[in-house]
């Protein structure tokens, strides 16, 4: 018996049997009102043909019959439509409603072709009518197996009582075979759309996992770029002061470079090197070395605010400050606040050859950049610069120039 329930029906979390019923209402509020308009074209056509041809039995009992079945279901047809227009503004807050239209509806029609089967017995003797209402029933809808089967049973109950109990109706030659497949057809029919159901719910079921599926995956590809954003900052960045490193300030110069070159606007760089670092680091240890390397980072960091600045390790103790849209005098000014800044921070080095304070020395340089000039070179002009700073020591240079800037001059 279990595994007959299962072949028919499909089992569903139970958070989701709200949202798949709105799904199924959404589509048979859609499929009903198609069906509505197709019935009344067809009837508008029936009650024209039954007009033109039935001028001579215009008084004949079935005629008659006929004649009203049409415009009954001519008009049940607009009202349904009426009906289901309403409802379907709002689905998820008319489900019931829906449900219950729903099975007034396809009760509705499968009376009626009923009624006119059993008219058709005067004639043909065939229940073709009837027939074809069960089947479309359980092709165009998505409807639960259980109120199917309860429609389809009390409709059918109903048919062949009628066509039992009622001699003006029926043809006793054609009575048992008609019986026999409009159970048998009601029974198919009935089936088929259980599967019908079972896989509407099934495909439901499969739709979402793979949007959760894909919502999972979307989730995983943003941790995945988060991550990898942040290794490329890691890679980019210095362990121990936070700031770019080498090859972070190599990227950032090379853009740097195009875009000051693109627009013709000026781009300077300060290299700076700790004075007498080597002996501060023999005499104070490791640990207060990378202190000291530390805070000048944050120092520079202070006076390079900007976003475009770029403070870097450049070496052991070197820093480079980046600064784009800066001229020369910008440089040389942010470069003696950086220098001032060090030494006021008051950093102890009893063994420096110039100060009892650690000091930098800073090289500068400025450039246009163009098709003339190269980045290698203008990095080298600054290193130049420092190295005619170190000669001095606690001071700022621009390039090869005697412009010097510092506590020494």
């Amino acid at each position: 018996m279990k595994s007959v329930i299962n072949f028919f029906m499909t089992s569903m979390p139970e958070g989701d049997k709200t949202e798949f019923a709105i799904s199924i209402k959404r589509i048979n509020i859609a499929r009903a009102k198609i069906t509505t308009i197709t019935f009344v074209v067809l009837e508008v056509m029936m009650l024209l043909i039954h007009l033109m041809k039935g001028r001579e039995k215009f008084f004949d009992a079935p005629h008659v019959c006929y004649g009203f079945m049409y415009t009954l279901m001519l008009v049940a047809m607009i009202a349904f439509f009426v009906i289901f227009t309403k409802l379907g503004a709002d689905v998820q807050r008319n489900l019931s409603r829906i449900r219950i239209a729903g099975i007034f509806f396809i009760s509705f029609i499968l009376i009626w072709c009923a009624g006119i089967s059993l008219l058709d017995q005067l004639s043909s003797g065939q229940v073709v009518v009837y027939i074809e209402a069960v089947i479309s029933i359980a092709v165009t809808p998505f409807l639960e197996p259980a109120v199917l089967l309860l429609v389809y049973l009390a409709v059918n109950s109903l048919f062949l009582k009628a066509m039992l109990v009622t001699p003006y109706f029926q043809d006793s030659e054609h009575l048992f075979g008609n019986s026999i497949n409009a159970t048998t057809f009601v029974i198919m029919s009935w089936a088929i759309s259980c599967m019908r159901y079972k896989k509407q719910a099934e495909d439901f079921i499969i739709k979402k996992i793979i949007l959760e599926k894909n919502e999972e995956l979307k989730q995983i590809n943003l941790q995945l770029q988060e991550a990898n954003r942040m290794l490329e900052i890691m890679s980019m960045t210095d362990g121990l002061t936070g700031v770019s490193n080498r090859f972070g300030f190599e990227t950032a110069i090379r853009d740097e470079w195009n875009r000051c070159k693109r627009h013709s606007i000026p781009l300077s760089l300060i290299i700076a090197d700790v004075d007498f670092f080597k002996e501060f680091n023999d005499n104070y240890g490791h640990q207060a070395g990378d202190f000291c390397i530390k805070t000048i980072a944050e120092i520079l960091k202070a006076h390079a605010k900007r976003s475009s600045d770029k403070v870097a390790m450049y070496g052991g103790d070197e820093f480079v400050v980046l600064l784009p849209h800066t001229d020369r005098e910008g440089a040389l000014n942010v470069a003696e606040q950086i220098r001032k800044g060090v030494e006021e921070r008051c950093m102890p080095h009893l063994f420096s050859g110039i100060s009892d304070r650690v000091t930098i020395s800073l090289g500068v340089n400025t450039i246009v950049p163009s098709d003339e000039t190269s980045i290698d070179e203008f990095i080298s002009s600054a290193d130049k610069a420092l190295y005619k700073a170190k000669e001095k020591r606690n001071c700022a240079v621009f390039t090869m120039q005697d412009t010097l800037k510092g506590g020494t001059l």
